[in-house]
């Protein structure tokens, strides 16, 4: 039995609350706890604690979550005429319901937990720092950004376990001013941030639906990047992604909105925090390049480094438990190398290899816009590779298996923005209501992935052609409405469950065959086959690890003639072909319910597939692969 330790500040003073056990069986007694401590406060446990209990924190962003996500060269629909995902035009920066006593870091709690990260008393673990991580079951991976949709019950009544929030960094601190703070103002480490009305409401208002919020920390102030000089931003409202001269002012504004929004101080709570957006394209994050200039490929990744750095270090001081992501957008293979374009980029598979190497012990994870290959247009699929889309998003779990084999953190994802065009002439509102169903079906179908946030609720008229929202500017439904917000609904009596829903907590791994009226190839997946791939036959694996089982990963033949096939395998890399990612934990020992699932190849070594026919249906038998569910 272990005994664990968080260190609160409430009353006036510190106290040490201990917890055994794990963390969904110490949640209750931590509860109880705080609420005696509360109730010999003069205000009532309410206004000073939400979250008691480590249930899950959220809250949205304003508007759009990374701006204007068409960075996609040949997608990109024109820059938001704002800039700013995070403002909110009427917001009220003013109050802060229940007045905020934790800007001292020096007397709160983040602060003085971080002076006892030795051993605890036990000696035998490491005491966490604020509140344990929400607790996310796969039937709330659906989140949204909600655009500041007024009826925040609605989403609780979809089943909605999260939602993004953008932390404008430019908003809260639009120029340095030193303490005394007014009151509706944070103090945090001698400066004084400017509280944002309407998105710490919002913070609060979800966190006291128990709602994870994901935390957008970006927009760099005039003040902070003058020395810049060479920033040249796409459009004049983005300025605000040139990078800031100095990692530790960014970190500083980080780490008080972690302390802030910890949970433990009656403004709600932020539990996963994204370090900038959409880094690996300089429109988004701008060292003083592009626009005809070439950017320095090493002085780009460094200066992530050193903000990601300083405000991962920052963050987990006051939330030890919390998630600091790093954002790509998805341009994902080398060939997007192009550092020297007007509209310069990096690739994921570069960018990523170098920072791990570079960042030290920091547990990160990876924040993606799967974004399909062109944002107008709503088909994404399997093969569309160089970049890694809805369609092919286990590519990318597949390579952060194989590229980082000792880091298991980084073998989970967020998906932390994208979304579905639904404007003509290149989309329609019915066809983003099928993509939308496509996008849960893949997302479900690949264990690692624990995050989806939909970008977003309502259309943007600042983002011109690229209307992704599941509601009209005016506020009406659109069809993928009703797709987003029903397939999950598992406390219907019986269950409304479609769109990958309806299988978990398995995912479904199907044999589809395409006939090329010579041959045949066939294509083995938890995710959809190609366009002209007929499903013939289906079986359940276990999406998250249980004892006895094993990860398979699809692995892809990519032949010209007659095209392309997959096949199965436990090696993650794939027998030297691409891998396109885990498709599910197979059992190893046959149960009284599962099926034996052998691989086949063709006699003719040309195709493989999967069957439940120890002789393979007169092909070849290459091994028993395990044991599925029907």
């Amino acid at each position: 039995m272990t005994c664990s330790r968080i260190r609160v500040r409430f009353c006036g003073m510190n106290h040490d609350i201990k917890y055994m056990f794990m963390v969904r069986e110490c949640s209750l007694l931590l509860a109880a706890v705080l609420f005696l401590f509360f109730s010999a406060c003069s205000s009532s446990p309410a206004d000073n604690v939400e979250d008691a209990a480590g249930l899950d924190a959220d809250g949205h962003e304003e508007a759009d979550a990374g701006g204007d996500p068409g960075t996609d060269s040949g997608g990109d629909p024109g820059a938001d005429a704002a800039g700013d995902p995070g403002a909110d035009a009427g917001e009220d920066a003013g109050a802060d319901a229940g007045g905020d006593t934790a800007g001292d870091p020096g007397t709160d709690a983040g602060a003085d937990a971080q002076g006892d990260m030795g051993a605890d008393e036990a000696g035998d673990t490491e005491p966490i720092i604020g509140l344990p991580y929400p607790e996310r079951d796969i039937y709330h991976i659906k989140a949204i950004q909600p655009d500041f949709w007024p009826d925040k019950d609605e989403f609780v009544s979809h089943v909605t376990g999260g939602v993004s929030m953008n932390m404008v960094w430019d908003i809260w601190e639009p120029s340095p001013k030193s303490p005394p703070c007014g009151s509706a103002e944070e103090e945090y480490q001698g400066h004084c941030y400017q509280i944002h009305g309407s998105v710490d409401q919002a913070i609060k208002d979800y966190s006291a639906r128990s709602v994870i919020i994901s935390g957008i920390v970006y927009g760099v102030p005039a003040w902070a990047r003058t020395g810049n000089t060479g920033c040249s931003p796409i459009s004049p409202a983005f300025e605000r992604f040139c990078t800031p001269d100095n990692p530790s002012d960014y970190a500083r504004f980080a780490g008080m909105i972690a302390l802030r929004y910890d949970g433990l101080h009656g403004n709600g709570r932020i539990a996963d925090f994204v370090i900038h957006n959409e880094v690996n394209s300089n429109i988004w994050f701008d060292i003083g390049c592009g626009q005809g200039v070439p950017c320095d490929q090493d002085a780009w990744i460094q200066a992530y480094v050193d903000n990601y750095a300083a405000a991962y270090d920052q963050i987990k001081s006051h939330q030890s438990e919390a998630k600091v992501l790093l954002s790509f957008e998805h341009h994902f293979d080398t060939e997007f190398d192009r550092p020297a374009d007007d509209n310069a980029m990096l690739s994921v598979k570069t960018f990523m290899t170098t920072f791990a190497a570079r960042i030290g012990e920091r547990e990160w994870e990876i924040a993606y816009h799967p974004y399909a290959p062109d944002l107008l247009k709503p088909e994404f699929g399997p093969l569309d590779l160089p970049r890694v889309t809805y369609g092919n998003i286990g590519v990318l779990l597949g390579w952060l298996r194989q590229t980082f084999p000792g880091k298991p953190h980084a073998w989970e994802v967020e998906l932390t923005e994208s979304g579905i065009n639904s404007s003509a002439p290149n989309s329609s509102e019915a066809a983003q209501a099928d993509a939308v169903c496509r996008t849960f079906i893949n997302v479900l179908g690949t264990p690692g992935i624990t995050n989806y946030v939909y970008h977003r609720m309502r259309d943007n008229a600042d983002e011109g052609e690229l209307q992704l929202g599941l509601v009209r500017a005016d506020g009406s439904y659109k069809p993928a409405w009703a797709i987003w917000a029903l397939c999950n609904h598992v406390y219907d009596d019986p269950p409304q469950l479609s769109c990958g829903f309806e299988d978990l907590p398995y995912t479904s791994l199907c044999r589809s065959m395409k006939d090329y009226t010579i041959t045949q190839r066939h294509w083995s997946s938890s995710r959809l086959a190609p366009e002209g791939f007929t499903q013939d036959a289906c079986w359940h694996l276990y999406r998250e690890e249980q004892p006895s089982t094993k990860l398979l990963f699809e692995c892809l033949v990519d032949a010209a003639w007659p095209g392309p096939h997959t096949f199965l395998s436990f090696e993650v890399g794939c027998e030297g072909q691409q891998n396109l990612g885990p498709v599910g934990y197979i059992l190893e020992n046959q149960t009284a319910d599962s099926q034996a699932i052998y691989r086949c190849a063709s006699t003719s070594g040309l195709d493989h597939f999967i069957s439940q026919d120890p002789a393979c249906e007169g092909q070849t038998t290459e091994q028993l692969l395990g044991y599925a569910l029907p």
